[in-house]
């Protein structure tokens, strides 16, 4: 057989005279069972048993195997001598992603099958592949996020327990939620699909879900491929990284999230500049979280800087750094589309405050994080970075509130409404006290010759 060999190898694993059999015998005696049951009908009721055997197949048990495909590789002491094979990255990831998973999508189909079926004379042609392409896309996107999680731990360690791999299943599974909610709970009370308001241009829900699913899909694949670059040992630049992040935020700033009764309380502020800030906040947090960060990085790092190796230096960057630099540039554009004041539901916002503060919460965390790897660098560093930032927002401020003390609660949270001292002051000094801990570290730990 010709083609990609590692595609190939996963075909014959998975495809065995008895699986070939059994996958449809079992779909279809469960489906015969459910078709009895309902009278001899093919309707509604037996579309939904058929998509919730579906979402068993492909987005629980693909996901895992999606999420275990590399991990299991390195387990078992053969993933060195992948990498060490002709295989490219493109080839090698979309064999990984799609190989993998090819028996999940055996009986997925099928299911699919008998939903198209069941709904046939109930809802249109266009309309049942719209939905059919809706569950398709999104079970790929749990697939490649379970597999792109997997690969970004991958970068920060070489052994894993069934522990590990549940968490980015779980993460898979998450990626696919936004689109699947939206399909199932974007119908109206007549039974049409809601239109959705995208940069004051209505669009059809179900048309706009398939082609944004499809782009991220998409992306999610590049993503792969990016890291299997890495694996690989090929050089990696940010840009690929800032346009998702230019797309994502373009994208969701279009869209009305909020209600029109709720909209009108922000007359002052661009609704899509305030949209879009969120997102880049949340992205900053994910590629944070995410991506491998130590004193050897920052050594390597300080050597291009030496060497005045600027390109390099760009490559090797992490891309929190550049994520902080979009997050200081949307502050001050922020600021320029609102006025200082505005009425939030019963509250009245100062919103320069609001922004800067925000900004300087985000500067802090990324601060801390910094400083736990820096100071002594684990794979769990990160973990325990985001389980300390978790408690800062929820558990202590809350806490606090409930012990009278609610000004201390600024150091944890933003105080919105509050005066400029109040809301800027207290997170201010946290973010000096810690970079120069930081600074401190950087010179035990970095800054040595």
């Amino acid at each position: 057989m010709r083609g990609n060999p590692e595609f190939i190898r996963n075909l014959w694993q998975e495809f065995s005279l008895h699986r070939l059999i059994m996958m449809p015998a079992v779909i279809g005696i469960l489906f015969l069972l459910i078709y009895l049951i309902h009278d001899s009908t093919l309707d509604g009721w037996t579309a939904k048993w058929a998509i919730l055997i579906y979402c068993v197949i492909v987005y629980f048990r693909g996901t895992r195997l999606a999420s275990e495909s590399v991990v299991l590789e390195i387990n078992a002491k053969t993933w060195d001598t992948q990498r060490m094979s002709s295989i490219g990255p493109w080839s090698m990831a979309w064999a990984k992603l799609f190989g993998s998973t090819i028996y999940a999508w055996y009986g997925g189909l099928i299911c699919l099958g008998l939903y198209w079926m069941s709904y046939i004379e109930i809802i249109p042609d266009n309309r049942i592949f719209k939905l059919v392409l809706i569950y398709i896309v999104c079970g790929v996107i749990a697939h490649a996020t379970g597999l792109l999680v997997s690969m970004l731990a991958i970068q920060k360690r070489r052994d894993f327990g069934r522990l590990q791999i549940t968490f980015y299943q779980i993460v898979g599974l998450m990626a696919a939620v936004p689109g699947l909610y939206i399909l199932l709970f974007g119908i109206a009370d007549d039974e049409t699909y809601k239109v959705l308001v995208w940069y004051d241009t209505v669009f059809p829900l179900i048309d706009f879900m398939v082609v944004t699913l499809l782009i991220y899909a998409v992306w999610a694949l590049v993503g792969i491929w990016r890291l299997m670059r890495a694996e690989l040992q090929m050089v990696n630049g940010p840009w690929v990284w800032l346009l998702f992040v230019i797309f994502s935020v373009g994208v969701s700033a279009g869209v009305r999230f909020l209600h029109p009764d709720i909209a009108p309380a922000m007359p002052a502020i661009s609704l899509k500049a305030a949209t879009g800030y969120v997102i880049l906040v949340i992205l900053t947090y994910i590629i944070l979280l995410s991506e491998p960060k130590g004193p050897i990085l920052f050594r390597r790092l300080r050597r291009y800087v030496r060497l005045a190796d600027w390109g390099s230096l760009i490559n090797a960057m992490p891309r929190t750094i550049w994520m902080i630099v979009l997050l200081l540039l949307s502050t001050v554009v922020l600021l320029r589309l609102s006025e200082t004041r505005i009425a939030w539901l019963q509250w009245e916002v100062n919103f320069h405050f609001a922004a800067v503060a925000t900004f300087l919460f985000v500067l802090r965390d990324v601060g801390i994080v910094y400083l736990l790897n820096i100071l002594r660098y684990s794979p769990r560093n990160d973990m325990t970075a985001f389980v300390y930032i978790l408690l800062s927002y929820t558990v202590i401020p809350v806490t606090l509130s409930a012990m009278g003390i609610e000004f201390v609660t600024a150091l944890f949270v933003p105080h919105w409404n509050s005066s400029g001292a109040l809301t800027i002051g207290p997170v201010l000094a946290e973010v000096i006290v810690i970079y120069v801990l930081l600074w401190r570290v950087w010179i035990k730990k970095v800054a040595i010759d």
